[in-house]
């Protein structure tokens, strides 16, 4: 019933369990950013399954970890902005990243065609095990229906947290993204072997005019195609925006490869 009330009927079977990432994301990150501003303990029922299964999972029983494992990942940064929903507030989490002063957080409220409808910034101190304040969004009237928040908190040049959430005016209703054209990514993958360990980073560019939404990197084999698993990624299911780029990096281990070249295929929501 999310699925359906989120992006309408599926009858594809692929693309209903490609479309269940997004509300994994969505809920999953919620759990752990609701809970963040009074340090209260959560306990997740369960985080993987003990048979192939299509629910509760942050990894699933064949080691793949899937939206709801990044959007745990996400919440739980030892410094973390995030929106509050329920007052629309933007706060700066700190949980165990140090007492940090001239910090600047912003958000950006941008409409499906990528262009900027609401900006705001401010300079803030954040101390070690506590939650900042920093401002309210205000949320214009020229908004298409479904519209984006990108969130960033930099240490001088560095961006040392980010976040991305998409907003129905009604809400959960995110169909009009259906819309969307089918696009292609820029992307390279640099891959370096050392003993029995494979890094490779994955750098991806969106130069179209429209955003990229729930971008997956998965690892195969070069020839095979076949899933290599377990990996393990510093992000995954993104979203870019027109003109950003991201680069992703990734760790595996040789035995695991069957004698394989590791190869990274990327897909997502509104990609070719």
């Amino acid at each position: 019933q999310m699925v359906e009330k989120a992006f309408g009927q599926v009858n594809d079977a692929r693309k209903f369990t490609e479309l269940a990432q997004w509300i994994n994301y969505d809920g999953y990150r919620g759990m752990f950013e609701g809970r963040s501003m009074y340090r209260q303990g959560l306990l997740l029922w369960m985080s993987h399954p003990a048979w192939p299964s299509m629910v509760w999972q942050t990894y699933d029983y064949f080691l793949e970890p899937g939206a709801a494992y990044f959007g745990c990942k996400k919440a739980s940064e030892p410094i973390h902005i995030q929106w509050n929903p329920v007052f629309n507030d933007i706060e700066v989490v700190n949980y165990n990243a140090g007492n940090r002063t001239g910090l600047t957080a912003k958000a950006i409220i941008m409409n499906m065609d990528g262009s900027v409808q609401w900006h705001k910034g401010t300079t803030i101190t954040c101390s070690e095990d506590s939650t900042v304040t920093c401002f309210r969004l205000e949320f214009p009237e020229n908004l298409s229906p479904v519209h984006f928040i990108r969130l960033s908190l930099a240490e001088g040049d560095r961006v040392i947290s980010e976040n991305f959430y998409w907003r129905g005016k009604e809400e959960g209703n995110y169909k009009d993204l259906n819309s969307l054209p089918l696009i292609d990514l820029k992307n390279s993958t640099h891959a370096k072997k050392s003993g029995n360990t494979w890094d490779l980073v994955t750098t991806l560019k969106n130069t179209t005019s429209y955003p990229a939404l729930m971008v997956r990197l998965k690892v195969v084999g070069h020839s095979t195609g076949e899933r290599i698993l377990p990996v393990f990624y510093s992000d995954n299911y993104i979203s870019l925006m027109p003109g950003e780029e991201k680069a992703i990096s990734i760790k595996l281990k040789d035995e695991d490869t069957r004698g394989e070249k590791p190869s990274v295929e990327i897909s997502g929501f509104n990609l070719n």
